[in-house]
């Protein structure tokens, strides 16, 4: 990969696979970037840019200078993709979702917006989400960028109701104020997935499943694997069939897939959803 500045607010990266379709829009780790045209706007970690595809990478605007390694860890482009192919080699399912999608990453969001987006995912769906993320950005958040825990906390339980949070509105009061008065969600990157994972069930509207999106798309832990109706389906036909609940499909993905278990669950959730692969498995011969 190559980073190049051409101007003082504008970066080529050239050199990569990135799809800003699939990543930012459609698979579901991100719910406030928009598609203005053949660009695609956002803003994360206070950071505005507009995107726009360019031959074998992408022009980043309103870029100023020394931003480029933020972005550069957000899209994360210096990971090798193409090495999560031999630790999906022995799920064929796994595998052929990598292929379909090359250009599939796995965003580094800042902890607090995946934490936030992802309560409000809770039996939810997409479009919708979409939806009361942009309303509580354009409401309560300044410039574009997500509220601030504090300010979350402060909006009361009414308000976000009435910006469709729903029966959520109280988990996000409650995980923003314990956020706000010192529960260090970034610094869970520093400890092992498990412990991380403990300290998340912690907050207010985080299950396992909330807790492993925040874990993958918000502090960098790979190994954390997800597990929606998607997910599961695909593991208990190829991987796991005997499993008895979610945790014991996790374990499964943790070994055979390991660190890389996250990364791989993405492109199979997307092409499970989307339904570009097969989730049923061959039968084994009598």
């Amino acid at each position: 990969m190559e980073i190049e500045r051409i101007s003082r607010n504008a970066v080529r990266f050239s050199g990569v696979c990135f799809d800003p379709q699939l990543v930012l829009i459609d698979s579901a780790q991100v719910f406030h970037w928009r598609a203005e045209g053949p660009a695609f706007e956002g803003v994360s970690g206070g950071r505005t840019a507009r995107l726009t595809p360019e031959g074998d990478g992408f022009l980043l605007e309103k870029c100023a200078d020394g931003e480029e390694t933020y972005w550069t860890r957000y899209f994360d482009l210096t990971r090798d993709y193409e090495a999560l192919r031999r630790d999906a080699a022995l799920c064929p399912a796994a595998l052929e979702a990598l292929e379909k999608l090359p250009g599939m990453r796995i965003l580094r969001q800042p902890a607090w917006e995946a934490l936030v987006a992802f309560i409000v995912s809770a039996n939810n769906n997409v479009g919708r989400i979409r939806r009361i993320v942009r309303a509580l950005i354009d409401e309560l958040g300044e410039n574009g960028a997500f509220p601030t825990p504090g300010i979350l906390a402060a909006a009361g339980e009414e308000k976000l109701r009435r910006l469709g949070c729903g029966y959520r509105a109280p988990f996000l009061i409650g995980s923003a104020r314990m956020v706000a008065e010192g529960f260090s969600l970034e610094s869970l990157a520093e400890i092992s997935y498990e412990e991380a994972h403990a300290e998340l069930l912690r907050l207010p509207g985080v299950g396992d499943k909330v807790a492993d999106c925040v874990q993958l798309f918000g502090l960098g832990q790979s190994e954390a694997f997800p597990v929606d109706v998607w997910v599961e389906r695909a593991m208990r036909q190829w991987v796991a069939p005997e499993a008895r609940n979610k945790k014991e499909i996790r374990r499964a993905a943790h070994a055979l897939f390991g660190d890389s278990a996250g990364l791989i669950q993405q492109s199979l959730f997307h092409c499970a959803r989307m339904g570009l692969i097969s989730l049923d498995a061959p039968q084994k011969n009598a």
